[in-house]
This record gives structure tokens, sequence and C-alpha cells, in this order.
């Protein structure tokens, strides 16, 4: 049987029985989420269903002198709102230093993420279009142009790869109740302040499961 689980508005599944009882004990789901089944006439809370059924304990932690290996530090917690009033402010600057910090923030819990690597080489490529331009006064020979260009190809290439591993890390290594299905047409054309939102997202429903 197959249940769909329901937060606020917001409905997610199916997930089988022990997929459900997976989503309880990391907390992705909560047990006063709503429920429903094709066999159940109403809504109710995942605690009537689980009810006597054990819920798989967590994966023992293995500890060492610097804390739990298995923990994963949390998204950025900067509200998207407030990432995009600060990109509107800075004409964008701020939009390239927030993606080395989301890409930093990658490469802490997947260190195979190679955004942080592409962010980098954009943000000195757009440095090096503003001195050229300076350079370049009244000349106008396009040389800022083409290394603006090369700039915009490679955050774009960094963004997808940063898409793809947001995607891989909370579907498998954090997975989301609601899995992670990122938009290519949302990352093109806001990658960051899009990422941003859902990280806000995530880090919301972190702490309501820590309540």
């Amino acid at each position: 049987m197959n249940y769909f689980v329901k937060r606020d508005i917001q409905e997610y599944g199916p997930y089988t029985l022990a997929e459900l009882q997976r989503y309880v004990a990391s907390g992705n789901v909560l047990l006063t989420d709503l429920c429903h089944s094709e066999g159940m006439s109403e809504w109710v809370s995942v605690s009537q269903v689980i009810g006597n059924i054990p819920v798989p304990a967590a994966i023992p932690v293995v500890t060492t002198g610097a804390g739990p290996a298995a923990m994963y530090p949390p998204p950025p917690a900067l509200h998207w709102g407030i990432a995009v009033l600060l990109g509107i402010l800075t004409c964008g600057v701020f939009g390239w230093i927030w993606g080395l910090v989301q890409a930093a923030w990658m490469k802490k819990v997947d260190p195979a993420s190679k955004a942080i690597i592409y962010y980098g080489i954009a943000v000195a490529l757009f440095v090096v279009t503003f001195t050229v331009a300076i350079a370049e006064g009244q000349s106008k020979s396009g040389l800022s142009a083409v290394f603006n260009l090369a700039g915009a190809i490679v955050w774009l290439v960094a963004s997808f790869s940063l898409r793809s591993s947001i995607e891989e890390h909370f579907t498998t290594a954090e997975p989301l109740p609601t899995g992670m299905n990122l938009s290519g047409v949302m990352t093109f054309f806001f990658n960051v302040y899009y990422f941003q939102y859902h990280f806000t997202q995530i880090n919301e429903m972190k702490k309501r499961a820590g309540n």
C-alpha cells in the first residue's frame, strides 16, 4: 500500500510503508504530518499510520574526536529574499560571492563536487572583464565582451554542476520526502537565488523536525 504525506498545503508521495518509516526515522517526515492512502477515507496523522509498527533505528554514527562522522553541515542559512535584495543592491556582485559560498558548502558535503572550481574561474573572468573594460577606455576593442561571454558560459557550467550535486545529495545522502528535482530553466536564469530558495525551505524543515 502506498501513502501520501501532506504538510501545510504541500502533498508528497507516494511512499511505501518502509519508505515512510525511514523518513520518520530520519526526521524528514514528522509524526504530526498528515497521511493518506487509498484505503483511508480521510487524512490522519503519520503517528496514527505508524502506530505500533517499529520505526527503523537510525544508522549508527561512528564518532571521532572531531564529532559525528555522518553529520552534514546545513546549507547556507541566508533567507532567499534577503539574497535577492542584496543581489539587486550590489548589481549582481553579491550573487558572485554567494555562488562561491554555496559551492563551498557543497564541497564540504560532497568532496567530489567541482562547482566551486567553475565558480572561481567564472568570477575571475568577470573581474578580468572589468579590468579590460577600464583599460580599453574609448577604444572599444571588444576584448572585454569576450571575457564577459566566457565568464557567463563558465558560470552556467558551474550552476548546472552545483544543481546536479544538490539533487544527488538530497536524494541519496540526506533524502527529502519530496525528493529533489531542480528546474533547468530556473537554474539557467536564477541559479544562485533559486538554489537559496530551496536551501531556505530545507533549513526551515530541519528546524521544525528538531523542535
